[in-house]
């Protein structure tokens, strides 16, 4: 494969979604290579045992379609067909399906409550550090926006536009969840408990930030030289508020707080379309349904549900 052919490939992924490609094709070319068969010009045999191997070693469903995906992705065609469309493939998938199908990660989830309980205790903006305003920051936009901490990551200060009753945030750069030629837009409106209030937050951390950074990244680090605060540094953000907030760290990660506050969401009486916009999930997504729904339009109908659940 051509290097401008593997950086238009990789342009059509998100970053996570292209270390994840990256990080299977390794393993087949390893795979390929104790069969000692050329990893760039495989038969669909090779393929088809490659995650038959996969599978005898414990793999997921997740795991092996992923692996499927990087290989369509960066092989492009096998034996005339794309290697998702190739019966053989489609089969084996299924089977894989069927005896080990995808599980949800979290049976129960923590109530949004928790956190929300608890962000007062830290203290006025004013008088926060810069590491912890951060956090707090972050745990308000997960919480109220349902998203990815990758969203957060991709945040821009100049996408952000205030208005009289909130904040809206255009989000240009493609994520997981975008739709080729589409951006991501959130909006949080202003809140009567100033503590709890994520505009006001929102404010006290640009103001703090804006003298310190060389970058247009909304998150940045707390320590010098301040670059860019990463998807992995935020999530271990929100896993200490968690940890304060009386929530296990060891049953729930960073990404818990999108299954928080959709089926908080839900609960309290919010549509499942504006839970959908929230997210970020198409109107005709299962993913919901099937793993983030759990136990437990107005543009700012979705965050002021979650901050007023707390009464």
């Amino acid at each position: 494969m051509s290097d401008k052919s593997r950086a238009l490939l990789r342009a059509s992924c998100t970053t996570s979604t292209w270390k994840q490609y990256e990080a299977a094709f390794k393993k087949f070319e390893l795979f390929c290579n104790n069969v000692k068969h050329d990893p760039r010009n495989p038969n669909i045999n090779i393929i088809v045992s490659f995650l038959t191997e996969l599978f005898e070693k414990g793999s997921s469903y997740t795991t092996i379609n992923t692996a499927r995906s990087a290989l369509s992705t960066i092989l492009g065609h096998v034996e005339g067909l794309a290697i998702g469309s190739h019966p053989l493939i489609m089969r084996l998938l299924k089977g894989v399906s069927r005896l080990r199908p995808p599980t949800c990660k979290y049976d129960t989830v923590w109530d949004p409550q928790l956190v929300l309980s608890y962000i007062p205790t830290m203290g006025e903006n004013n008088v926060l550090s810069l590491r912890d305003l951060g956090a707090k920051l972050a745990a308000l936009m997960a919480l109220c926006s349902g998203q990815r901490v990758q969203t957060l990551a991709s945040i821009k200060t100049p996408e952000i536009h205030f208005r009289t009753d909130g904040v809206i945030i255009n989000i240009s750069n493609r994520l997981k969840t975008s739709k080729p030629g589409s951006g991501t837009s959130l909006s949080f409106p202003r809140y009567g408990d100033k503590n709890l209030c994520l505009v006001n937050t929102l404010e006290e951390y640009l103001l703090r930030t804006t003298c310190l950074k060389q970058h247009d990244s909304l998150f940045t680090q707390s320590k010098l030289p301040h670059k860019p605060a990463c998807s992995q540094t935020i999530s271990k953000w929100l896993k200490e508020i968690l940890h304060k907030s009386g929530v296990s760290i060891q049953e729930f990660s960073s990404h818990s707080f999108r299954h928080a506050s959709t089926s908080k969401a839900l609960k309290v009486g919010v549509s499942v379309d504006t839970i959908f916009q929230a997210a970020g999930w198409s109107n005709n997504s299962k993913m919901f349904a099937r793993f983030y729904n759990k136990p437990i339009t107005d543009s700012f109908q979705f965050a002021n549900a979650i901050l007023s659940s707390n009464r």
